[in-house]
């Protein structure tokens, strides 16, 4: 991981990046310039990386994110972190990483390697343009290839593992942190519909989630992360749930 520290007092709340990279790339350093405006905010910033598909099959990644968060807290003190106050963001399959560690944080699902006394249950989750329902959209001879390795084996060989990289099946008598998803309306990578099945599932299980729509927007994660406007509601909606 990158970690980028505020100069401003500590314990400071942390937000995880989760760079995104279709899980077959992943480059934690790739955003730090757009992430450095959130340390000045007096932010800890942790860009983490994870397993890619072609080294370990799914659920390697998610369990690579958990190890991240609990290995943060253990080491709170030595950073300067407040371990109680987290947010977690990714962009792309970053996105679905960050959400499902948003919907199973705390519970034993994907839970595996060091410091495992430590909680994994964040309490706000920002998802960029995150692909949800990869049965529904990513059975395409485009997907397949990345399905395949990160499965095993294609969607329909592995229908339950395939619903289990599903957030929104995570979601029954659990607590959940609020989310935010932002999503291009020009996106041709994860359909819009994606988002809107992740939004309309967190709203029917009465868990505070607001869906922001970007007109004219594609799916990179430069067109995102070099609009203020973007990044003033992602920062408006940390300092609501991590410093208030």
């Amino acid at each position: 991981m990158n970690l980028l520290l505020p100069a401003a007092e500590r314990p400071a709340p942390l937000i995880i990046w989760i760079v995104g990279g279709a899980w077959v790339s992943c480059n934690s350093a790739r955003n730090l310039p757009q992430l450095v405006r959130f340390a000045e905010q007096g932010y800890a910033v942790a860009a983490i990386e994870y397993r890619l598909a072609h080294e370990a099959r799914f659920p390697a990644q998610i369990e690579d994110v958990k190890s991240a968060l609990r290995f943060l807290r253990a080491n709170a003190d030595k950073y300067g972190i407040d371990g109680s106050r987290v947010g977690v963001w990714g962009h792309s399959a970053g996105g679905q990483l960050a959400a499902l560690l948003g919907v199973t944080g705390g519970s034993p699902e994907f839970e595996t390697a060091d410091d495992l006394q430590q909680s994994t249950r964040v309490q706000a989750v920002v998802d960029f343009s995150g692909p949800i329902d990869i049965e529904l959209d990513f059975q395409s001879e485009f997907h397949m290839p990345v399905m395949a390795l990160m499965l095993g084996g294609t969607i329909r060989m592995k229908p339950e593992l395939a619903r289990s990289t599903n957030p929104t099946h995570y979601l029954d008598g659990r607590e959940v942190p609020p989310f935010l998803i932002v999503h291009g309306d020009a996106d041709t990578t994860v359909p819009l519909r994606q988002s809107r099945i992740l939004h309309d599932a967190l709203t029917q299980a009465d868990i505070p989630s607001e869906f922001c729509l970007l007109e004219g927007t594609g799916h990179s994660t430069a067109e995102m992360l070099t609009r203020s406007d973007v990044l003033d509601k992602v920062g408006e909606f940390f300092d609501s749930h991590l410093k208030s």
